[in-house]
């Protein structure tokens, strides 16, 4: 059952030893901009329910405990004044998130290239230093066309899908726990009521 995987996974650690100690710092700063983006969604989640509360119901919003620093803090006197200070929150969330999003897309794909750039150097340097007998065997347009054709491949088909399988997975696992913390009961039934659908999508 494991063993269709098990190239892939040698490929991978093959291709981690060719990365540099300054794509290996990089990716792990970039591990953490995909932390903070996960957080950044759970906040976005989070703004929503308040928000939806305070449309629907905001006299029960207006009571409850959780409310009541926030409620203190702005000296809000009546139910529908929480209206415009929750509508901020949830924009200024929904920005954050969006945001960080973009960043994290935008980091994903710069680093995926940078590497692939760094891979093209690096087997462009090992075929210059070819043997004379070797050159002489080879059509030139041949060898860069082969080159740059190898290092794109590296970046769609490697580099790229594995950091947004990260990515994805990071955030995933975060906005599962924080469900899980709320209502343990309606996050599993809604985790998996969604992967049954997803799965059949597939």
């Amino acid at each position: 059952m494991l063993q269709p995987s098990q190239p892939i996974i040698q490929l991978l650690k093959r291709l981690w030893h060719h990365i540099s100690q300054r794509r290996r710092a990089q990716l792990g700063m970039l591990f953490v901009l995909m932390v903070l983006t996960s957080l950044a969604e759970i906040i976005g989640i989070g703004a929503v329910l308040p928000f939806l509360g305070v449309l629907t119901v905001p006299d029960r919003v207006f009571v409850h405990p959780m409310a009541q620093p926030f409620i203190e803090f702005l000296a809000l006197k009546e139910p529908k004044d929480l209206l415009l200070p929750l509508t901020i929150v949830f924009c200024l969330a929904a920005l954050l998130t969006g945001a960080m999003r973009l960043v994290l897309l935008w980091a994903n794909t710069r680093l995926s290239f940078a590497v692939g750039a760094d891979l093209s150097i690096s087997i462009y340097r090992r075929t210059l230093y070819q043997p004379y007998a070797v050159h002489v065997s080879r059509n030139s347009s041949e060898v860069i066309s082969g080159i740059s054709g190898k290092a794109n491949d590296m970046i769609y088909s490697a580099i790229m899908p594995v950091l947004t399988l990260v990515s994805s997975s990071i955030m995933l696992l975060m906005i599962l726990v924080a469900l899980l913390s709320v209502d343990p009961f309606i996050a599993l039934a809604a985790f998996g009521g969604f992967g049954m659908i997803y799965a059949l999508i597939i």
